[in-house]
């Protein structure tokens, strides 16, 4: 529950710190003394928008701080948990930093963090009840919300697990929609790849094939020269004529002269391992030679054949790539995309078959849903009619109706909507189209109290919730907040004497001047100066008078019995 409450140079508030306690806390003072300041305050500390106009003038920056203390496995730490935030000695401060340029800092437990995490902290903590919330109620697509959170965790679950199943099936078929918004352009893409893979796949190009046959084009081209030459070169080493010995013969004498010397020099027996090493690379040569002349035939088909192969590798490069490598490596990097696309077609397939079994489970689970909420509204219809004969609404009509809903959404099949009658005869109509604002206001309270009993939120706050509301139904309400704060911790802003007595601790808000102007204060009252301030309210804050005091001893004495079961 919310323990203190801090506000520094935030409007009309120069250094404030309130005190809350468990209970019904009711906060009084004469209009305009700053009683809205506190709401606004405690609203925007928990992640309401806020202006710079908030900030006192003369200063650069309002702090709000918030301090709670929460029970072990309070749900609102559930989202703490996975941030890594954890209570200190089983507190938790929330504080807000406005500053005049109107940017906020957030922390929790002195860490900044994200205002989405800081909002639904808030929204864990308290629940507000204002002019606001009557607005709420007069929605009609927000009664399906208050019935699921009347319904128990049975239904609540079931809800979450139909806004997931509508979530992913949302998903599956917007990712559907995409594919098949991009299956032309896919198809083009997937015919160029495909006759690009299979064009560099019919020519079967091989690493280093290109210069291959470019020696093999020269070769070609150039066959009578080199048959020639070779032929020459042969003669000269193999060959002989009239005018020259063949250089194998010289070699071979001169290796015979050597070797006859060799065993008289040691010069010569080297000279004659060298020449005889020479000899056999001389004939080695002659040999190539031969096969030189002998392959150096002209052939003009081949020659063709060559070059048109060297006219479609050339092709090729003009599309593909400068080397014959970077031909075959496009042609993977483009079989890879085309496979890519190719499964894309297949994952269409697939994403059909996701959005029908998506489908299908929604289907399922809105059935489910829908009968814990007709359970559900059966139960809350009895029990709000109930509330309200406690608030004064005796002869009133409460239903909940069900209205269908198209395809699928986060909601389910249907939707609920609250119908209202308050006087005998008269049909159910919508509550926007019959309920009055001091009807609205019990009904809320009717609704805020069941919810009590099954929401985790520890702290209610109520807002002028006497507004047009007078007579046995204000006594009533004022009971129901009394009732509710056994429960769960009540703060209420009231003009009200009979609400205000009942409260297990009574702060007042006064405007008082000093030297730096206008400030608000808040005064936590003891017995006594609890019942000046309630004389004052019945009074209509003139002069207070003994009858004023006398009505409020009887208020407070009412209020004491009510809290001890002694009666009246």
């Amino acid at each position: 529950m919310l323990r203190r409450l801090v506000v520094r140079n935030f409007a009309l508030i120069d250094d404030l710190s309130v005190e809350f306690g468990p209970g019904l806390n009711v906060l009084t003072g004469e209009t305009g003394t700053g009683k809205s300041l506190i709401v606004d305050a405690l609203q925007i500390v928990l992640g309401r928008r806020a202006s710079a106009e908030y900030v006192r003038t003369g200063t650069d920056r309002a702090y709000l701080e918030a301090v709670f203390d929460l029970p072990e496995r309070e749900a609102v730490l559930e989202p703490l948990a996975a941030a890594g935030i954890e209570p200190e000695e089983g507190f938790l401060i929330l504080s807000r930093e406005l500053q005049s340029t109107g940017r906020s800092l957030y922390r929790i437990n002195g860490r900044t963090v994200t205002l989405a995490l800081y909002r639904e902290t808030g929204q864990r903590l308290i629940d507000f009840h204002g002019q606001g919330e009557q607005q709420f109620l007069l929605r009609e697509e927000r009664h399906g919300e208050l019935l699921d959170r009347s319904g128990g965790p049975e239904l609540r679950e079931a809800v979450r697990l139909l806004e997931g199943a509508f979530r992913e099936w949302a998903a599956a078929r917007k990712a559907l929609e995409v594919h098949q918004a991009e299956a032309m352009e896919r198809a083009r893409r997937l015919d160029m790849l495909t006759h690009q893979v299979e064009e560099i796949e019919r020519a079967g190009l091989e690493p280093g094939e290109e210069e291959r046959l470019g020696e093999e084009r020269v070769f070609l081209v150039n066959a009578e020269q080199i048959a020639r030459l070779a032929d020459e070169g042969y003669q000269a080493l193999y060959g002989s004529d009239e005018h020259a010995e063949a250089a194998v013969a010289q070699i071979g004498r001169a290796l015979d002269s050597l070797r006859s010397l060799a065993h008289l020099s040691r010069e010569a027996r080297e000279g004659v391992a060298t020449l005889e090493s020479v000899l056999s690379q001389v004939q080695e040569v002659a040999r190539d030679l031969v096969a030189v002349r002998e392959r150096a035939e002209f052939d003009p088909r081949r020659l063709n054949a060559v070059e048109e192969r060297l006219a479609l590798i050339e092709g090729l490069k003009r599309k593909y790539g400068v080397t014959v490598e970077e031909i075959l490596a496009f042609r993977e990097a483009a079989a890879a995309e085309r496979d890519r696309l190719l499964d894309g077609e297949a994952e269409i397939s697939g994403l059909r078959e996701r959005v029908t079994a998506l489908r299908a489970e929604w289907d399922d689970l809105a059935v489910r849903v829908s009968g814990l909420r007709r359970e559900a509204a059966r139960e809350l219809e009895i029990r709000v009619v109930r509330e309200l004969r406690e608030l004064e609404l005796g002869a009133v009509q409460f239903r909940v109706e069900f209205r269908p809903l198209e395809g699928p959404n986060a909601r389910g099949g249907e939707e609920a909507v609250f119908l209202f009658s308050a006087n005998p005869g008269e049909p159910l109509k919508p509550l926007a189209r019959v309920a009055s604002g001091g009807e609205l206001s019990r009904i809320m309270l009717a609704l805020k109290a069941l919810l009590a009993a099954v929401d985790e939120t520890p702290t209610l706050i109520f807002d002028e919730l006497d507004a047009g509301i007078g007579g046995r139904a204000l006594q009533a309400v004022a009971e129901k907040l009394f009732e509710i704060g056994r429960n769960r911790q009540v703060i209420c802003v009231t003009h009200a004497a009979r609400i205000a007595s009942q409260a297990d601790r009574h702060l007042r808000i006064v405007k008082v001047a000093t030297d730096g102007g206008i400030r608000a204060m808040i005064a936590d009252l003891d017995e006594d100066a609890r019942l000046e301030e309630l004389a004052r309210m019945l009074g209509g804050g003139r002069r207070i008078t003994e009858t004023a005091r006398k009505h409020a001893r009887e208020l407070r004495q009412a209020a004491v019995n009510l809290a001890t079961g002694s009666g009246n």
